[in-house]
C-alpha cells in the first residue's frame, strides 16, 4: 500500500471511530427526560455500540497501519493522531471488547439508579450498582498495559504523567499553602453573606441568567444551555456544544458559577480546531488543562469583583428586598466567603481543594480494595468530619453529590484541583498581555474566550500538557501561582495583612 494509500485508509478508519463515538454521545443527551422503562433496552443497544468500537479500535489490521504510518514522516496532526492512537491500543491491547460493553451497560444503569436514589436519599439504592462500576474499572485497569497500580493506571488515563506518587505531593504543597491561610481566615471577622440566601424565586433567577449569557457571549448557533441535577458538559464537535446549570432557590448565585464554570468547558470545546472534529485531537490534552478553563472563568473571573460590578445592578432590580442595601463590594465579599460546607460545587476557593483531597483519598480505597462500597458513605461522613469540620445530615449532601462516578469518572476528581493551579498560571499569563479587570468591566468577555482560544483551547489533544504549559507560561506546573493567587485575594477580602 502506497503511502497516500495508507494515509486515506487510516482517515476512513478514524471517521468511523467517529461516528461510533458520536452515536454514543448523543445516546447520552438523549438519555436526561427519556422514558424510564425504555432504559434497559436504550443500555443494551449503547452497549452494542460501545462494543463495536472497541473491535474496530483494536482490529489487528489498524494495528498494524498505525505500525507502518509511525516509520512515516508525517504532518504534525497526523503524527499526533498516530502516536495518540498507538499509544491507546498498547494499553488496551489485552483487554477484550466484553469487559468494555459489560462497562457501558453497568453505567447506563448507574446513572439512573444514582439520581433515584439522591432523590430519595437513600445511598443504599445505589451502592451495589456502583459496585458493578467499581469491579468493572478495576477490572479494564488492571487489564491495561504499564505499570502502577489499578488506581495509578486510572489516574494516568485522565491526567498523563501523574500517579499516587506525584498527587500526593502536589495535595502536600497545597495543604501547606491553604491551611495556614484558612485558619488565619477562621480567625478573622467574618464577612456579610446572609444576603445570598433569602426566597429568590428561580424564574426570576433565569431572567437574570439572560443577562449573563449574553456577558458571556453565548451563542445558541453553537451551544444549548439547559438546566440538569448536576451540572455539566457535553460535547458532540466545536459546533454543538451542550451545557446545564441548576438553580437553588434560596441562593441567588450558585447558578451564576455554575453557569460560568460549564461555559469555561463550553467555550474550551467550541473554540477546538473545527479540523479536529469528531477526531482523537478533538479533546483537551488532559482533564486538568480541561478543568483549568472552568475553573479560571468561575474563579479568577466569575468571581471578581468587575464582574458583580456589572452584575450586582441587574441583581438588585430582580431581588430588590433580598438585595437592599447591599454594595457590588459587599455583595463581592459576600460571594467570596470563605467557610467549610457539605458540597463541593458551592465550596469557595479556599476549601476547595479539601473536598478534592477527601475523595481522592476514598478513591485509592476503593480502587486498592481496602474500601467496600457498602462502607463508602461512613467513611464519606468520617472524612468530612475531618477535614472539614461538617456531617451530612443525609446521602444528598454527602456521598450521592457528585455524578462522576456513576459515570465511572474515577481518576478524574484530583483533576479539579491540578485545573486550579493551572487555572492560576494561566490566568497570570493572560494578565501579563490583556487589563482583564478593565475588559470585564467594559462587558468585553469574548475578547478573554479568544485570548484562551488562540493560546489553548484551539489545539485540542495536539500538544502535551507540559509542552502547552511551556508555550503559554514560559514554565511547567508552578502550583506557587495558584498559592500566591489565594493569599493575595482572600488576605485583601478578610484585610489579614502581609504575610
Amino acid at each position: 500500500m502506497a503511502r497516500e494509500e495508507r494515509l486515506e485508509a487510516f482517515s476512513a478508519w478514524t471517521e468511523r471511530l467517529s461516528a461510533l463515538r458520536t452515536a454514543m454521545t448523543v445516546m447520552d443527551l438523549d438519555e436526561s427526560g427519556a422514558p424510564e422503562k425504555g432504559a434497559a433496552f436504550r443500555g443494551r443497544q449503547r452497549g452494542i455500540l460501545a462494543g463495536e468500537y472497541r473491535r474496530m479500535l483494536h482490529d489487528p489490521a489498524f494495528f498494524d497501519l498505525l505500525e507502518e504510518l509511525r516509520r512515516e514522516e508525517l504532518p504534525g496532526d497526523t503524527a499526533r493522531c498516530v502516536e495518540l492512537y498507538d499509544e491507546q491500543l498498547r494499553k488496551e491491547g489485552s483487554v477484550p471488547p466484553e469487559a468494555y460493553t459489560a462497562l457501558e451497560e453497568a453505567l447506563f444503569r448507574s446513572r439512573k439508579a444514582w439520581l433515584r436514589a439522591k432523590q430519595k436519599q437513600d445511598f443504599s439504592q445505589f451502592a451495589p450498582v456502583l459496585q458493578q462500576v467499581v469491579d468493572c474499572e478495576r477490572s479494564i485497569a488492571a487489564a491495561w498495559q504499564g505499570g502502577g497500580s489499578v488506581y495509578d493506571k486510572l489516574l494516568e488515563d485522565n491526567q498523563p504523567g501523574w500517579n499516587q506518587q506525584r498527587y500526593d505531593r502536589f495535595f502536600a504543597t497545597v495543604k501547606e499553602g491553604v491551611l495556614p491561610l484558612l485558619a488565619e481566615i477562621q480567625a478573622a471577622p467574618p464577612v456579610r453573606e446572609d444576603f445570598l440566601y433569602h426566597d429568590c424565586p428561580i424564574p426570576l433567577q433565569r431572567q437574570g441568567m439572560e443577562g449573563i449569557r449574553t456577558y458571556l457571549g453565548f451563542d445558541p448557533g453553537w451551544g444549548r444551555l439547559s438546566e440538569s441535577e448536576h451540572p455539566l458538559t457535553s460535547v458532540v464537535c466545536a459546533g454543538d456544544v451542550r451545557f446545564t446549570t441548576k438553580y437553588r432557590a434560596k441562593d441567588v448565585v450558585q447558578a451564576v458559577f455554575s453557569t460560568v464554570h460549564e461555559s469555561g468547558h463550553a467555550w474550551h470545546a467550541h473554540n477546538i480546531d473545527p479540523a479536529y472534529d469528531g477526531g482523537i485531537l478533538a479533546v483537551s490534552t488532559s482533564a486538568g488543562l480541561c478543568e483549568s478553563q472552568s475553573r479560571l472563568c468561575e474563579n479568577h473571573l466569575g468571581r471578581s469583583l468587575p464582574f458583580w460590578q456589572v452584575h450586582f445592578p441587574a441583581y438588585q432590580r430582580l431581588f430588590p428586598r433580598q438585595l437592599a442595601g447591599v454594595t457590588p463590594e459587599e455583595f463581592y465579599r459576600g460571594v467570596n466567603r470563605v467557610k467549610p460546607t457539605l458540597i463541593r460545587t458551592e465550596a469557595d476557593e479556599v476549601t476547595y481543594p479539601l473536598h478534592i483531597l477527601i475523595r481522592y483519598e476514598l478513591e485509592q480505597q476503593m480502587m486498592d480494595g481496602g474500601l467496600d462500597v457498602s462502607q463508602l458513605e461512613v467513611a464519606w461522613n468520617e472524612k468530612y468530619e475531618e477535614y472539614l469540620g461538617v456531617v451530612p445530615t443525609h446521602p444528598a449532601e454527602g456521598v450521592l453529590q457528585d455524578m462522576h462516578w456513576a459515570w465511572g469518572y474515577f481518576g478524574y476528581f484530583p483533576t479539579y484541583a491540578l485545573g486550579s493551579a493551572m487555572a492560576a498560571q494561566f490566568y497570570a499569563a493572560m494578565e501579563r498581555e490583556l487589563n482583564v479587570e478593565q475588559l470585564l468591566l467594559e462587558g468585553k468577555y469574548q475578547t478573554l474566550m479568544e485570548w484562551l482560544g488562540s493560546h489553548i483551547h484551539r489545539y485540542g489533544n495536539r500538544y502535551q500538557e507540559d509542552e502547552l504549559l511551556c508555550q503559554v507560561t514560559g514554565e511547567t506546573l508552578n502550583p506557587g501561582y495558584y498559592l500566591q493567587w489565594l493569599h493575595q485575594k482572600y488576605r485583601a477580602i478578610y484585610q489579614l495583612g502581609d504575610r
